[in-house]
């Protein structure tokens, strides 16, 4: 089963934990990975990875001294993940992104440099919502990126009571368009 049909499987058996029913499109890829200097970054975190569609773009730009955590709750989804990303730069976490700080801890790692998330804040909890944005203000390093792509403008009350410095874009290349929000941890 391809990529595109194990995502798609996996919203129709849990659409409120994974937001679409498509991976993030290059377009939307694109605009969320053009604000982090890669060259500098040594520890990336993405939220969200699906089957890797945007792990790959992320790859693709890492230095060989960056390691990236993965973060995909869906255990079909982290399956696929770990078939389909095969690089030493890859740590691939089946857990929820509320538990961002054990595992950086884990690989001696205090603070991410940026954080790359596509988990759909509209659709979950507003609890877990309010934990995952929090931990990750917590654990990202100052002047860092926390940079979420949504299909509305809903979630972005919560992101701008942590993050005094959010710009908004809009993709229409994608289905459905999307937002990019990119936070300056200031």
């Amino acid at each position: 089963m391809g990529g595109e049909n194990v995502f798609l499987k996996a919203f129709f058996e849990n659409p409120r934990q994974i937001g679409a029913v498509t991976q993030t499109s290059s377009f939307v890829a694109r605009e969320m990975t053009k604000s982090i200097n890669f060259s500098a970054a040594r520890c990336l975190v993405e939220f969200g990875s699906g089957t890797g569609n945007m792990t790959e773009k992320i790859l693709e730009k890492m230095s060989p001294d960056c390691v990236l955590f993965c973060f995909e709750i869906d255990k079909k989804l982290a399956a696929r993940l770990s078939q389909n990303i095969q690089d030493h730069r890859v740590k691939i976490i089946c857990d929820s992104a509320e538990n961002l700080g054990k595992h950086l801890s884990k690989h001696g790692i205090e603070k991410a440099d940026h954080i790359i998330s596509s988990i759909p804040l509209t659709t979950l909890p507003y609890q877990t919502v309010k934990n995952i944005l929090s931990y990750s203000f917590q654990y990202l390093q100052n002047g860092g990126h926390y940079i979420q792509v949504q299909y509305s403008l809903f979630s972005l009350r919560q992101i701008k009571y942590l993050f005094s410095s959010v710009a908004v874009s809009f993709v229409f290349f994608n289905f459905p368009p999307a937002f990019v929000y990119v936070c300056v941890k200031i």
